[in-house]
């Protein structure tokens, strides 16, 4: 219930929000057709902000979510202009040298991994016993039907190159279930081609899990994203 609270607490701080479900996510059926998820979180997103726009008069936006939420924000500022700012849990990123090193060379320093590793060149000689791990644990996944598909890095890239020349805020958290992250800054390193000017905030917390059930976190983040939120609504306005 971790977007309950984060609607809750910028409800109470003066900012409309809309909390809703894409289609084929949580407690909405899938929509009928051949468009992908992407295609149709673009339209229902869209579909959002009409009607706000058109009910209340809000011409600027930020959006939200975790996970496959993430992929879709990302997506919907890309292609809708009224996006001002993202805020993204556990989004797209990619392993560098540092997150080997990390992951590998640190790791097997350490005594207590020497059986892990141990069992790890085992199973490339006998890989039917090796079962690889999951990026999410299964009773994190969303939808049966929902597969996370990373595109390249390079046009993730040029994608964040087109939101910083729109000047489009972004946040991004990243968890420990996050296994393509494992470090403070990963995103903007492996990104480093990208000046994100001023409009990067990048947090990682490697003891925190996917779906953010911590109860020292299910504050911390909506009140972290609420602090966010009123920055960019006044960054927005002093443009304008």
């Amino acid at each position: 219930r971790l977007s309950v609270k984060i609607a809750r607490k910028l409800a109470k701080s003066g900012i409309l929000n809309v909390r809703f479900d894409l289609s084929g996510i949580g407690d909405s059926a899938p929509r009928t057709g051949t468009q992908s998820f992407h295609e149709t979180a673009i339209r229902e997103a869209s579909e959002v902000m009409d009607y706000l726009q058109e009910k209340r008069g809000i011409s600027k936006f930020i959006a939200y979510g975790l996970c496959s939420g993430a992929d879709a924000s990302y997506d919907i500022a890309l292609a809708d202009e009224r996006i001002v700012g993202i805020a993204q849990i556990d989004a797209y990123c990619y392993t560098n040298t540092k997150w080997f090193l990390n992951q590998y060379v640190k790791r097997a320093m350490l005594p207590s991994m020497w059986p892990k590793i141990i069992a790890r060149l085992l199973s490339y000689i006998n890989p039917k016993t090796y079962a690889s791990k999951a990026r999410v644990d299964e009773d994190s996944l969303e939808m049966p039907s929902y597969v996370r598909v990373y595109p390249p890095r390079d046009e993730v890239a040029q994608g964040f190159k087109t939101l910083m020349s729109r000047n489009i805020h972004v946040y991004t958290i990243f968890t420990g279930d996050m296994i393509e992250v494992n470090y403070q800054n990963q995103f903007r390193e492996v990104f480093s081609e990208i000046d994100f000017k001023n409009l990067l905030r990048e947090e990682y917390y490697p003891e925190l899990d996917h779906i953010i059930t911590s109860p020292k976190y299910q504050q911390l983040v909506p009140d972290n994203l609420v602090e966010w939120a009123q920055h960019v609504s006044q960054q927005t306005k002093a443009a304008n």
